[in-house]
């Protein structure tokens, strides 16, 4: 039960980070939630239900193509996220600050590494990733960066210089603290 509400309580800060900082500053860190700012960016499509069409698109194919241990991992997150994103999307707070940039990477960070250190998935993005990983045999992490890349590229050519280097700043400090928070849970197996 624990591990579901450290789940839930991730989720809902993830979603928060999006809304208040991730999507009104159009920081497109890749993955779901930023082909969602990219999208509606340019289309007026809410964010939460981009990434609930998304993400169901993945639960999908997941089911078919992939284990069920990658499937049960992503079910919460693929519902609850997108949900929790459309509840607090009204909320609003000025942030032009390199503050809520380096804020935002330790959101990223904690929440993700929280639900991976738990054993659950974020879905989305991720299950394509898995996807490519059994039928082409290319490493996860390879796999991973090359979507994150194209995804920044994207927001590069329509954001512009200064918010894809806060983008990679974020996923920076992102991908630190998530290296740390796994790397603890690997030295209490031993």
């Amino acid at each position: 039960m624990q591990k579901y509400i450290i789940l839930l309580v991730c989720l809902f800060l993830a979603a928060l980070n999006f809304n208040l900082i991730l999507n009104p500053l159009k920081l497109t860190t890749g993955g779901t939630q930023g082909i969602a700012i990219l999208i509606s960016h340019f289309t007026k499509i809410k964010p939460s239900l981009i990434i609930l069409i998304i993400n169901l698109l993945a639960l999908l194919i997941s089911y078919f193509f992939l284990t069920k241990q990658n499937t049960s991992s992503a079910l919460i997150s693929t519902f609850i996220y997108p949900l929790f994103i459309k509840i607090t999307s009204n909320i609003y707070i000025p942030n032009n600050s390199f503050l809520f940039i380096i804020l935002a990477g330790i959101i990223c960070g904690i929440t993700n590494g929280l639900i991976y250190k738990n054993g659950f998935s974020s879905g989305g993005i991720t299950i394509f990733n898995l996807l490519i990983n059994k039928y082409l045999k290319i490493k996860i992490a390879i796999i991973n960066f090359l979507t994150n890349t194209i995804i920044i590229l994207l927001a590069f050519f329509f954001f512009g210089t200064i918010k894809t280097i806060q983008a990679l700043l974020i996923i920076f400090i992102s991908s630190t603290i998530i290296f740390f928070i796994l790397k603890k849970r690997i030295n209490y197996k031993n």
